[in-house]
């Protein structure tokens, strides 16, 4: 990760490997704004999509239907965060980048393995629900989902190991697919039922019980701090990074707000498929003969997911290696075009895939591992909006600081014990970066 001061400036020079077939020092500037917003909308778009509208409406009821407008809502400020900063300042390091800028190395660190710890929950999470739609396929019932898992993990990590120029035609593929898909599957939902009748009383304790399910749906507003580690690769960051968060929000918003409207219409809060495939569930209840087109449409956007996922993880496995809390090997880069680093994928599509085995005892569930990777995403908004406060004047620095107050007293309502989880991450990171750095600062200049 570097800072905005010590990064060399996008060109052509930085954006592809040198002629001596060495290693290149920094990632190929490749996206442009079509891949790029593919980009976004397979890693924002996912598992969330495809498992929270039931985990939430099987928490709240009908009043789900108002965490998702409530997170939508809460999630606006956090993106003109996320757009300013990603692009002032683009690089591999993405939320623990911008906190680097704003409050130092030591609680960048505590970022960083916040990060790590995040995406060891909420990857292997992504890779599971995959693994259910699999076995969803005529042919594949008695395929473990763990065993699916571990397949798409391995598609995603050699999909992003061949160079992200390939991969962003993929993801852009891909993209298409799964809108189009989950539309059309939000819309049959809706015209196979009653939905007016299915819309949450106006009321507020109504509104209140459907907070209390926030931590269930931001998972499904999660990604854009994901996005941020890919601005190293973005030609031009600061025009095209604003341009995709928008158009990426206003794009999956919609599509949640449909899918969710389109299982409280057509499912019961209590049915036990709403937990691990609403949305398959939906279609089946009003087209079974296309139940199956759902579940490979599921498999498609579960694996698009995870391509978008590894790839931002990886980058951050890379910059945590250049900034030495992480081996160095793992900052190294191929000179293949796009220059990724295959050996901070591998890494990662290792321990991901030991967290999918852990789930076979009983004491991590698909629920937990996105319930807590969501509310510790929603923790790393924060820390963005106070880096955003800490390094702007006036308005803007307020907009900043009263982000971050409004994120804490929201961040209240988690569950304790994932809360002393997430601080657990930061404080290890924090105090590893401090013991690494009291030796250098002893010795005399």
């Amino acid at each position: 990760m570097t800072s905005s001061h010590d990064a060399p400036a996008p060109g052509p020079a930085a954006s592809r490997p040198g002629d001596t077939g060495r290693p290149p020092a920094r990632m190929a500037g490749h996206l442009r704004l079509p891949g790029a917003l593919a980009l976004a909308i397979t890693i924002v778009v996912g598992s969330g999509a495809l498992v929270s509208p039931g985990i939430a409406y099987h928490q709240a009821g009908p009043s789900a239907l108002y965490a998702w407008l409530v997170a939508a809502a809460v999630t606006v400020p956090l993106l003109i965060v996320f757009a300013r900063l990603g692009a002032d300042l683009p690089g591999a390091g993405g939320v623990a980048g911008f906190v680097q800028a704003g409050f130092g190395r030591t609680w960048a660190a505590g970022v960083e393995v916040l990060l790590l710890g995040t995406f060891g929950l909420g990857i292997p999470a992504i890779a599971l629900t995959g693994g259910f739609y699999v076995q969803q396929i005529p042919g594949l019932h008695a395929v473990p989902a763990w065993a699916a898992a571990l397949a798409l993990l391995a598609l995603a990590g050699t999909s992003v190991a061949i160079g992200g120029s390939v991969s962003s035609r993929i993801q852009i593929a891909l993209a298409l697919v799964m809108t189009a898909g989950l539309t059309a599957a939000a819309v049959l939902g809706l015209s196979g039922g009653d939905p007016a009748g299915h819309l949450p009383p106006a009321e507020l304790s109504e509104l209140t019980v459907g907070v209390m399910a926030l931590g269930a749906v931001f998972f499904a507003f999660t990604g854009w701090e994901m996005l941020s580690f890919t601005t190293e690769e973005y030609a031009n960051p600061r025009r095209d990074f604003p341009r995709v968060v928008v158009i990426s929000f206003l794009t999956v918003t919609t599509l949640y707000v449909l899918l969710a409207w389109a299982v409280q219409t057509q499912l019961s809060e209590d049915d036990p498929k709403a937990a691990s495939a609403p949305i398959h569930a939906v279609v089946s209840a009003v087209a079974p003969g296309l139940a199956w087109v759902v579940s490979v449409l599921g498999v498609l956007i579960i694996a698009a997911n995870l391509v978008g996922a590894v790839w931002a993880a990886s980058r951050l496995v890379m910059s945590s290696a250049r900034e030495g809390l992480l081996p160095r090997p793992l900052a190294r880069l191929s000179t293949a075009q796009g220059t990724p680093p295959r050996h901070a994928v591998a890494a990662c599509v290792v321990v991901f895939g030991a967290m999918v085995l852990a789930t076979l005892s009983d004491t991590l569930s698909l629920s937990v591992l996105l319930t807590v990777a969501g509310q510790n995403f929603f923790l790393l908004y924060l820390f963005s909006a106070a880096a955003y406060g800490r390094l702007r004047t006036g308005a803007r620095r307020a907009f900043g600081a009263g982000t971050a107050v409004v994120l804490g007293l929201l961040a209240l309502t988690f569950d304790p014990l994932h809360l002393a989880y997430a601080l657990a991450l930061l404080l290890t990171g924090y105090l590893v970066a401090r013991r690494r750095q009291a030796p250098t600062a002893s010795v005399p200049a």
